[in-house]
């Protein structure tokens, strides 16, 4: 059964190992959704493994606190890349080093036989990692991609285009159909109105950053989704200042529909569990 009535937690406050054999288990029955900090998420699907902007990599081997970013992280990693040999999917939203962790994706192409996803510009970045042309797709908004029984759907993303940064195309979110539940990860984005036209995703993952959703809009996605659980991230993983570190997923509950079983703030490394249809 799906977790429910999980307290809203102070952001970075405690957090879970991850079992590398739970999370790579071919005969699981049900489909888990852990969040690995920041905006990372691993996923196993009825023995499918998916992993979302995993940052989950050190600095330095001899240094346990910092992120391979350079960022001091608040609490230790769930799990390490080097740890997992096999994973089906790593879907990238977008390109900046916070999503696609050059030491997680290099350790990930070497040990694993994934298929990576990512925008165009996105598998542009990829590519400095040497992932072979055959290991990779070009996720174009609407446009499904299919691997296996799973089906990822990239849905419209807005981020930093007022300063320039991106254009439209250049980032993404991830609607994953797999083992008869829909997972959703908005990436980091503002509110769109093609976002409004998704309905009922078993689990709503949406960013709670100062940068991207504010609290308002977040809320209004949530209710208008009808999503049955929702997970904030980019909270709580950074010990710093920075503006894009500083999301706060309290505020978000008083905006949330039935906050008390549909609003999961996860400590890192935690899950829920949502039973296969």
């Amino acid at each position: 059964m799906p977790s429910t009535n999980l307290p809203l937690e102070a952001p970075g406050k405690g957090r879970t190992v991850i079992d590398p054999k739970e999370l790579m288990d071919l005969d699981a029955v049900a489909v888990g959704v852990w969040w690995l900090g920041n905006a990372g998420f691993a996923i196993n699907a009825a023995g499918t493994v998916i992993l979302i902007d995993p940052l989950i990599e050190l600095h330095d081997d001899t240094d346990p606190v910092t992120s391979e970013i350079g960022l001091p992280l608040l609490v230790p990693l769930p799990i390490r890349a080097r740890s997992l040999d096999r994973v089906d999917l790593v879907l990238v939203t977008h390109d900046h080093s916070d999503h696609a962790g050059p030491r997680t994706i290099s350790e990930l192409v070497a040990r694993t036989h994934a298929l990576f996803v990512g925008t165009e510009r996105t598998t542009r970045r990829l590519r400095q990692f040497g992932i072979p042309e055959a290991r990779m797709r070009t996720a174009r908004y609407d446009q499904p991609v299919r691997v296996g029984g799973t089906t990822v759907i990239p849905t419209p993303a807005k981020h930093e285009e007022d300063f320039i940064h991106t254009q439209r195309g250049d980032c993404c979110g991830f609607l994953i159909r797999v083992a008869g539940v829909g997972l959703w990860h908005t990436g980091d984005t503002e509110l769109l109105e093609e976002h409004l036209k998704v309905s009922r995703p078993d689990v709503l993952m949406l960013p709670v950053a100062p940068h991207v959703l504010n609290a308002d809009d977040a809320g209004r996605l949530a209710n208008a989704t009808r999503a049955r659980h929702i997970v904030p991230f980019h909270h709580g993983t950074f010990d710093s200042d920075l503006f894009w570190c500083a999301g706060d997923p309290a505020p978000l509950a008083a905006r949330i529909e039935d906050a008390r079983n549909r609003y999961h703030v996860l400590a890192i490394g935690e899950k829920i569990v949502i039973p296969t249809r």
